[in-house]
């Protein structure tokens, strides 16, 4: 696939695959709160990301990024989990509704919040190698690298 768009596309057909009954398929980024928003900025370039319906906290506390409307009422939400500690023990609440937990930094809470819901947190440096949050290119790889890894 050449570009964001594509891969974007693909997204629909992988969630589709893994979850034929869903509503809403939540994909967490966990990274520093400066990454989430270059994330958040790159998600919302893409034409086929929107807002969510409210606004983003003032605080570093987990909540929704953007939101990808897929086909007959499944939605793609990307939850920002952003890794401030003196939040830490609010994340195994935000990460339990996540279908896949991609950690774009180290966090050794984060790793512990997984491990109270049993689920692994991927690895951004395996799912897109080089990844940046700035290049729409590499978001979307890293939005359909993590689709397909969702669990359902």
């Amino acid at each position: 696939m050449s570009d964001s768009s594509d891969r974007i596309r693909s997204v629909r057909d992988v969630v589709r695959s893994i979850a034929p009954e869903a509503e809403r398929v939540c994909i967490a980024v966990c990274a520093t709160p400066a990454r989430i928003a270059s994330l958040t900025r790159a998600m919302l370039r893409m034409g086929s990301f929107r807002p969510p319906p409210e606004a983003a906290p003032r605080a570093a506390v987990p909540h929704a990024l953007a939101i990808m409307p897929l086909d007959d009422g499944l939605d793609l939400e990307v939850l920002g989990v952003p890794l401030d500690e003196t939040f830490a023990p609010m994340w195994p609440l935000a990460l339990c509704r996540a279908n896949a937990v991609v950690k774009l930094d180290p966090s050794t809470a984060l790793d512990e919040a997984c491990g109270v819901i049993g689920a692994p947190a991927l690895e951004s440096s395996q799912l897109a190698p080089g990844f940046s949050e700035d290049d729409e290119d590499e978001v979307a790889t890293l939005i359909r690298a993590a689709a397909e890894h969702a669990r359902v």
